[in-house]
Parts: structure tokens; C-alpha cells; sequence
């Protein structure tokens, strides 16, 4: 779904008319009528599904207590799944942390200085400074792997170390480093590059509402949740840990640009099915969860 197709379905069930769509969106009423055709069983789904969606949060709020858990797949011996997700591309090895003069910042200092930074400066990033960004909120500083189970320790939390959040970045401004779409592999502390073409940093921008600070950033950090990780072990309640694991991660990734006199500004307006199809991922096994703008003060 595109971020037009999106504004259309949004404008006609927030009851606007015809005419207001096409002034909105800049579109002839032909054009309206053709997209309303097209899009009428999407519509009618939506329509469909309104009611459940009126009560969803609490609904998950309270179907998620342990009361109605049953067993996991975990306990019912199931096959464990992987913590780390293959990928494939081109890698580019990352500087090692240990390396960067913080100056005077002490985390109290992080801490009331953070603010979400909207406007960055043009100075690019380092590759030191994007390195220690992903290891304070991603990298995982132990592997471990048997037939029972698979887990990684990192310097987040997350619950039973399940660690179900995989990392992305969006890079517009890193010196040395190509823009790009890649993915951080956090065991061996490298970049993979996923997709270089710049049609894909448009849809990134357009995926995320158009928000000024995703084309103005150094990089744009979009965290995918891999639900099966966490419910394997924790049944349907496993999806309340997916938000809180992004949640330390998002924090993490906040003071840590903070000593590098950088701003990160969290965002969770975006449009899910636009970012999943640049990731390609389905939605559903793997989704997008947050994502994160970062750029030097």
C-alpha cells in the first residue's frame, strides 16, 4: 500500500467526501471514483473489522494475562528458533568500540539532555560513532546455541533473553559508507548491505509520512520484531515484550547518541505495509516495530 492509497482509505473512513478527498490528495473526482472501485473490497473489510478494532487494546490487555496462557511451544518441545535471521549481501565490517573521546558527559548528562531532535546539521556521522550506536542498543556480546535452545546477552533486556528485535539502517550520511539500506548482524558486528538504490530510501521517507527528519538524517535506525522468538517461549503474552524489548532499544539508542553529539528522534508514525514491503518481509513472521532518525546537533 502506498502512502496515496493509504491517505484515500484513511480520508473516506474518517467520513470525508469526495470532493475533500480530491482537494486533499490534489486528485480528480475520476481518479477518486477509479480508487474507490478498486480499492472497494479493502473498504468493506475495514468497515468489517471496525468493531473488533474499537476494543482491541483492551482486548489484548486482557487476553494476554497469564490466566488464559496455555502451554508454549517451548514447553510442548517444539523446535526452538534461531536468534539471528540469515541474511545475504555484501558486508562491511564495522570499527571496534573503545575507541571515542566522550569528553566530559557523564550519563547523568545523557540522561537530562536527551531531547527528540528533529533538525540535524549536514556533518555525517563516523563510522566510530555508528558503531558504538549499534553496540549500545543492538550488538550481542554472547551467542549461545544447542538443540533446546538459542539465545544472545546484549546490552538491552528483553524478556528470557529471547532478543526478537532485528536492526536495520538507513544510511544517508556515514563517512566511508555508501547510502543505503542495510541490516547490522549483532554477533559479528557488521553492516550487510541489503538494498542501494535510491528509490529505497524514498519509500523509507514515504513510509514514514513524509517526516522531514528521515531525509534529513545520518541514518534512520527500523527495528522488525520476529514475533516467534519471544511467543515460542511465552505464548500470546510474548507480543507485550515485543514492544517493551523495542522500548530499551529505542532508549539505549538515545543516550548513546547523546555522547556522541548526536539527537535521535523516536518515531512510531509510519505506515506498517509500506516499510515491511522495502524490507521485504510479510507482516506477520516479521514486522516493523519502531524506528529511530539519528543525526549530529
Amino acid at each position: 500500500m502506498d502512502p496515496r492509497t493509504f491517505d484515500y482509505i484513511y480520508l473516506k473512513n474518517h467520513g470525508a467526501s469526495d470532493e475533500e478527498i480530491s482537494k486533499e490528495l490534489e486528485l480528480s473526482l475520476e481518479e477518486i471514483q477509479l480508487m474507490q472501485q478498486t480499492l472497494r473490497s479493502v473498504l468493506r473489510e475495514i468497515e468489517a473489522e471496525r468493531p473488533q478494532a474499537r476494543t482491541i487494546g483492551a482486548d489484548f490487555a486482557r487476553l494476554t494475562s497469564n490466566v488464559y496462557a496455555e502451554k508454549s511451544d517451548q514447553e510442548l518441545e517444539l523446535v526452538r528458533p534461531d536468534a539471528i535471521k540469515a541474511r545475504s549481501g555484501e558486508i562491511f565490517a564495522l570499527p571496534a568500540v573503545g575507541k571515542l573521546d566522550f569528553g566530559q558527559i557523564s550519563l547523568q548528562d545523557a540522561i537530562s539532555q536527551r531531547r527528540s531532535l528533529r533538525k540535524y546539521s549536514d556533518e555525517p556521522l563516523s563510522q566510530e560513532e555508528l558503531s558504538f550506536l549499534l553496540y549500545c542498543s543492538s550488538w550481542a556480546r554472547d551467542f549461545r546455541s544447542n538443540e533446546r535452545m538459542e539465545i544472545t546477552f546484549r546490552n538491552v533486556p528483553s524478556a528470557g533473553s529471547r532478543h526478537p528485535i532485528e536492526t536495520f539502517v538507513d544510511l544517508r550520511r556515514v563517512a566511508g559508507l555508501k547510502p543505503g539500506l542495510y541490516y547490522y548482524h549483532p554477533i559479528k558486528h557488521c553492516l550487510i548491505l541489503y538494498d542501494e538504490s535510491p528509490e529505497t530510501q524514498n519509500k523509507v521517507f514515504e513510509g514514514c509520512f513524509r517526516q522531514e527528519m528521515i531525509q534529513s538524517s545520518a541514518a534512520n535506525f527500523i527495528y522488525t520484531a520476529v514475533p516467534y522468538r519471544t511467543t515460542w517461549r511465552y505464548g500470546q503474552r510474548g507480543y507485550r515484550y515485543l514492544y517493551i524489548d523495542a522500548g530499551h532499544i529505542g532508549q539505549n539508542l538515545s543516550l548513546a547518541a547523546e555522547a556522541v553529539g548526536s539527537g535521535a528522534c523516536m518515531i512510531g508514525a509510519y505506515l506498517d505495509e509500506a516499510l515491511n514491503k522495502v524490507l521485504k518481509i510479510d507482516g506477520t513472521q516479521e514486522f516493523v516495530i519502531y524506528v529511530a532518525a539519528v543525526g549530529k546537533k
